[in-house]
């Protein structure tokens, strides 16, 4: 704001008049009261009604958009799914349709990393209202009532990702599918078979649509039928018929090895459900088994209509057996943890709070809004500010509020954590519990809690070592949090370097575990495992910084040591490496500290897999062996510059989209770049020399000789982001980049194996996405150990 105060000011006597206009605030519209309606509980979305089966209202909100609906027992979707016990709740594929539904037709769709997460189960005579929230970028989140000790919220029932599709039709043979199933059963004219599950569930008539089976190696197809009297059900907006969708999608249980029906299997998630076209009255379905293993099982299925014209293709839909069958229906007992509370109108206001409630209730009514911009800008000045309250007064209660660390935030008990409480006993462990305290919002902090159990990432970790810096002048990686992430184990650290920490009076100076001495400058343990197995070593990205990796680590499970390696000259003085051959070379010399010889296990996350790659040339040289390399989103060290006409496409498409104002917009962007080219930007000061770092990275990949390599190379990508079409069929993303399937590495790496994974660059290595990403590289690392061949499809996988 001042800076737009002193520009207006600065171009007083400029051809263009410039006023900064400083609005006080607004009562009943803006960010403030907006802010406060939702504090206090007072926002209630304006709904609007749907013509959907099972969505009623929409509304638009700040973040997305709010779809709703209230279930009863008696609903048709939740009557007709129940238990042996008679316990009526909501199917998998109802989740499917309401997610199918809140794309309001636009189809082809796709929802992927769909996991169900509590049962939807509703009592007979009474009622569930459920809210699903789509966001812009297509993250959904399907939510029900839930009521503890009095207090209403919501719990998380199920959670999924929804994008628009741009494929083309397919069609299957189902004649030769068919002749390939030899073990047949059909239903009598008019009957049905049952479903496998009708064990030990109860199935209303909408799910009595079984009329024909047929097994064979490792497949099934199935053709299915609404009854005559739900036949119509199409016609009144299903697009995923429930009833249909859940026996098309669980029949073939037959095809897990040593299924015998006494157990109750029930979906997790599906990976990838590839909607073409709505689901008709009459299915065929063709189920793969892709997985199974202790308990579990993955299916791959291809839904089409009786000519064989896909609708749907699933991937990855993932069933788990149950054991005992009393609990199934019966979601798990709530807990303060699971449930979101809508009553923060109960929590009294602050005295900040207080004071904004009463500004904001005096403030600027928005019907008098135009006529005090066309008052302030009729005044000639610069700078106009305008308000509705006295400003005297506003500087006075300012200057008689309590004073606040501008660092402090609101805070909230500490949580049940596995260990008792421990208070802080010295004085580095005092003042570092207070660093925690202001840092995470919570108090107290014991002396023994973990930094990640209670919410600590890695931007709270560049604060909280800035904080430590400035108190003990010493500095420290924050990657130190992995193997010391309690308050008395950084202590510890710092008292060593500094020579304080007396200790407390009756402490036991050989309690809890000592952190480790931090031996290394690039090699950080990214989990705790002591399995005597090969390590997984994986090289951070540009700006050397590996706690984004430790996702994956905590994914890989304990029984698979991982290992990140970061960049030199990350945090303090030291030069970062000037040569992508320089850095491989001492990753390497720590790497044989902790595995001597190979076979090694290597991956790069973004342009960490350039050096990665050049790791496996060195150790090749030096006669040793790499058993697998995984680049995770790596591109070639350099990439191929947009060309002349490819750039005049994209500036017309975007013209033709955005019309004449796109002009003026290109000419303000363009100047913007112009200012600020050779503008050398210095580092955050948050901890990390990402400038410097960045820099050396870009002049050593720009000097790197790519040589070429005869290995097996897997490279996990995120969906490919095709904005713009250009020339030559090619396609260039929203970041102005050409897209190609491979990155381009197939031609130095012809053993290159794709495999596309959820999220985007940077989320495909945080939760939730990780989970797909660290579950291929663990059956990787599993067929390495076992010695078992290659699968037979092995060149492009979609996750």
């Amino acid at each position: 704001n001042e800076y737009l105060n002193a520009f207006a000011k600065s171009r007083r006597d400029g051809e263009t008049r410039v006023v900064s206009v400083n609005w006080g605030v607004w009562a009943e519209v803006g960010m403030a009261a907006e802010a406060m309606a939702t504090r206090t509980g007072t926002a209630e979305p304006d709904w609007e009604a749907l013509d959907a089966p099972l969505l009623e209202t929409r509304a638009q909100t700040n973040e997305g958009t709010l779809y709703r609906k209230h279930f009863s027992a008696s609903d048709w979707v939740i009557d007709g799914h129940r238990t042996a016990a008679g316990d009526a709740l909501l199917p998998g594929t109802g989740f499917v349709e309401l997610l199918a539904e809140a794309a309001e037709g636009a189809l082809p769709l796709e929802i992927s990393d769909l996991h169900f997460l509590r049962a939807l189960d509703v009592a007979d005579g009474q009622s569930r209202e459920v809210t699903l929230h789509l966001t812009e970028e297509g993250e959904a989140e399907i939510r029900s009532d839930a009521e503890l000790q009095g207090r209403k919220g919501t719990v998380l029932n199920a959670q999924a990702r929804i994008r628009p599709l741009h494929t083309p039709a397919r069609v299957i043979d189902v004649a030769a599918i068919a002749k390939r199933c030899t073990t047949v059963e059909t239903a009598a004219k008019g009957a049905r078979i049952k479903a496998p599950q009708e064990v030990h569930l109860t199935f209303g008539s909408r799910w009595h649509v079984l009329r024909e089976t047929r097994f064979g190696n490792g497949e099934g197809l199935a053709r299915l039928s609404l009854p005559e009297a739900c036949r119509t059900d199409p016609e009144a907006g299903y697009i995923l018929h429930p009833g249909l969708l859940d026996p098309a999608t669980g029949w073939a249980m037959g095809l897990i090895p040593g299924y015998a029906g006494a157990h109750l299997w029930v979906p997790l998630s599906y990976r990838s459900i590839q909607v073409l076209r709505r689901l008709p009255a009459d299915v065929v379905s063709w189920v793969r088994l892709a997985e199974s293993g202790a308990g579990f099982a993955s299916f791959d299925i291809t839904l089409a209509d009786p000519e064989g014209r896909v609708c749907i293709e699933i991937a990855g839909f993932q069933m788990k057996r149950l054991e005992g069958q009393t609990a199934f229906g019966k979601p798990a007992p709530v807990v303060a943890a699971d449930i979101e509370f809508d009553d923060a109108q109960s929590i009294p206001l602050s005295p900040e709070e207080e004071r904004l409630r009463q500004n904001i209730a005096q403030g600027i009514p928005p019907g008098e809004g135009a006529e005090a911009l066309r008052r302030a800008l009729a005044l000639g000045l610069p700078q106009v500010i305008v308000s509705s309250l006295d400003l005297d007064g506003l500087r006075a209660q300012a200057d008689a509020a309590t004073p606040r660390d501008a660092e402090a935030a609101q805070t909230f008990e500490r949580p049940d954590l596995d260990g008792d409480f421990v208070a802080p006993r010295t004085e580095t462990e005092k003042v570092l519990a207070g660093f925690w305290e202001k840092l995470l919002g919570v108090s107290p902090i014991g002396a023994e809690d973990s930094f990640f159990d209670l919410g600590g990432h890695s931007l709270i970790a560049v604060r909280l070592f800035a904080m430590i810096k400035r108190a003990f002048a010493t500095d420290f990686p924050i990657s130190v949090l992995f193997d010391a992430p309690t308050v008395a184990s950084v202590a510890a650290l710092i008292d060593a370097r500094t020579g304080g920490g007396a200790t407390a009076a009756g402490r036991d100076e050989t309690d809890g575990e000592a952190p480790r001495k931090q031996s290394f400058t690039h090699l950080v343990a990214l989990n705790r495992s002591e399995a005597r197995r090969a390590p997984l070593f994986i090289v951070a990205g540009m700006f050397g910084n590996v706690l984004n990796l430790r996702h994956l680590a905590q994914q890989m499970g304990p029984d698979q040591p991982v290992y990140g390696l970061q960049a030199r000259g990350l945090i303090g003085d030291d030069e970062p490496h000037q040569s992508i051959e320089d850095a491989a070379r001492d990753y390497l010399a720590e790497i044989r500290q902790i595995q001597p010889e190979g076979p090694y296990l290597l991956g790069g996350f973004s342009g960490g897999g350039i050096t990665a790659y050049e790791m496996v040339h060195q150790i090749e040289a030096a006669g040793d062996e790499v058993a697998m390399l995984a680049m995770l989103d790596t591109p070639l060290p350099v990439r191929p510059a947009l060309s002349r006409i490819d750039k005049a496409l994209i500036k017309l498409a975007e013209l033709r989209r955005k019309g004449p104002g796109y002009l003026k917009e290109w000419a303000l962007d363009r100047l913007h770049w112009e200012l600020t080219k050779h503008h050398s930007q210095g580092d955050s000061g948050q901890g990390f020399n990402n400038h410097k770092i960045e820099m050396a990275f870009r002049a050593a990949v720009a000097a790197y000789a790519l040589r070429p390599w005869d290995g097996r190379m897997l490279l996990f990508r995120p969906p490919l982001d095709r904005h713009w079409q250009v020339s030559r069929g090619n396609w260039v993303s929203s970041q102005r980049e050409y897209v190609f399937e491979d990155n381009q590495w197939t031609a130095w790496v012809p053993g290159t194996q794709v495999i596309e994974v959820t999220g985007d660059h940077d989320s495909m290595v945080l939760d939730p996405n990780v989970a797909g990403l660290a579950r291929h590289l663990r059956d990787e690392i599993a067929r390495l150990e076992s010695g078992a061949p290659l699968p037979s499809e092995q060149m492009n996988v979609a996750e």
